[in-house]
């Protein structure tokens, strides 16, 4: 549980954390003369082939490990998002997050819904009035969970994915609170895109 950093709920007194379950394999080999060292990065040259670690004389081969056709050989979740309780240090609850709706074997969309959990880049956020939001899987939406319960409470399509962390501020002029994401694209998903979204509660009739 260590992408995206926490966010806590001190009304509840749980931490939210979200992570990535994707088994890696790593070989390290002599490295070749003159070769380029990794500039690093999420990934860190996941599928790249051997890149150079700089003032070593080694390079780093790592992958995922996946099937022929590109699926996790290991079974779901591919990632989750969970609470803690800070007074037990146990876990509250646990919720697979994210789909195969944007994603799929051999880079073809699967376009359903299941919610088998997937792996995330982005942090969550938290509010006091009982909701974590998450933009940081790879199909394109922003969801907001029950912080009591991890229930799915709402969700709004994006036009492309998100590896950001949603972000909320208050206008000083209307009093009104607004939850903000950013879109680029997310892991592996060729769509790309640049756009920031602000959400806000319809005004009161």
């Amino acid at each position: 549980m260590n992408w995206g950093s926490i966010s806590t709920d001190p009304v509840h007194g749980f931490i939210f954390v979200n992570d990535m379950r994707l088994g890696l394999w790593i070989q390290m080999i002599p490295a070749k003369k003159d070769a380029k060292a990794s500039s690093g990065g999420e990934a860190l040259n996941t599928g790249m082939g051997a890149v150079p670690l700089k003032g070593t004389p080694y390079a780093v081969n790592k992958n995922r490990f996946l099937s022929v056709a590109g699926i996790p050989c290991q079974a779901p979740p591919f990632g989750t998002l969970t609470a803690i309780d800070m007074k037990t240090q146990k876990v509250a609850w646990q919720v697979p997050v994210g789909t195969v709706q944007d994603t799929g074997p051999m880079g073809i969309k699967m376009h359903l819904p299941l919610p088998i959990g997937m792996p995330t880049l982005g942090g969550t956020l938290s509010t006091q009035g009982g909701l974590v939001f998450i933009a940081g899987t790879q199909d394109y939406y922003l969801r907001a969970f029950n912080s009591a319960n991890g229930e799915e409470a709402w969700k709004a399509r994006l036009p492309v994915g998100s590896q950001g962390g949603p972000m909320t501020f208050v206008s000083p002029k209307t009093g009104k609170q607004y939850i903000v994401i950013t879109a680029g694209g997310a892991r592996q998903s060729a769509d790309r895109g640049d756009y920031v979204i602000a959400y806000a509660l319809p005004d009161s009739k």
